[in-house]
């Protein structure tokens, strides 16, 4: 019975935090100016499609790789690729310093063992 309660006590915090992930992650922005999206995070890697400036964007990912790459997810299908930081514009102010640093306060509570709660802070 207990170990019955850990199980759906550790499925329901996953599916939790799963969840609160997804939702966490998705920023847009704007293109600066037309450019290539391409398949990886690199000048020389294959052209998926291109944007145009003025382009609202969904940003799904970042690296800090080779000066900088959002992973985007333009309008069409099956489009997503990367393209350079200076691309885009993204809509809030301090991307540089709260996103590259992963500066924020994120807290995520869920059920925990016979009845009880639980909450993990992460800064």
């Amino acid at each position: 019975m207990a170990l019955s309660l850990v199980k759906t006590g550790a499925i329901a915090a996953t599916a939790l935090i799963l969840s609160v992930s997804g939702a966490f992650a998705a920023t847009y922005g704007s293109v600066n100016y037309d450019t290539k999206v391409k398949k990886s995070w690199f000048s020389g890697s294959a052209t998926v499609t291109w944007v145009e400036e003025g382009d609202y964007v969904k940003i799904i990912d970042y690296t800090k790789k080779n000066g900088g790459w959002f992973r985007i997810d333009p309008p069409g299908p099956n489009n997503a690729g990367w393209v350079k930081k200076s691309a885009i514009d993204l809509e809030y102010d301090g991307y540089d310093d709260d996103y590259d640093n992963h500066d924020f306060d994120l807290t995520i509570c869920g059920p925990g063992l016979f009845g009880s709660n639980f909450c993990v802070n992460t800064h």
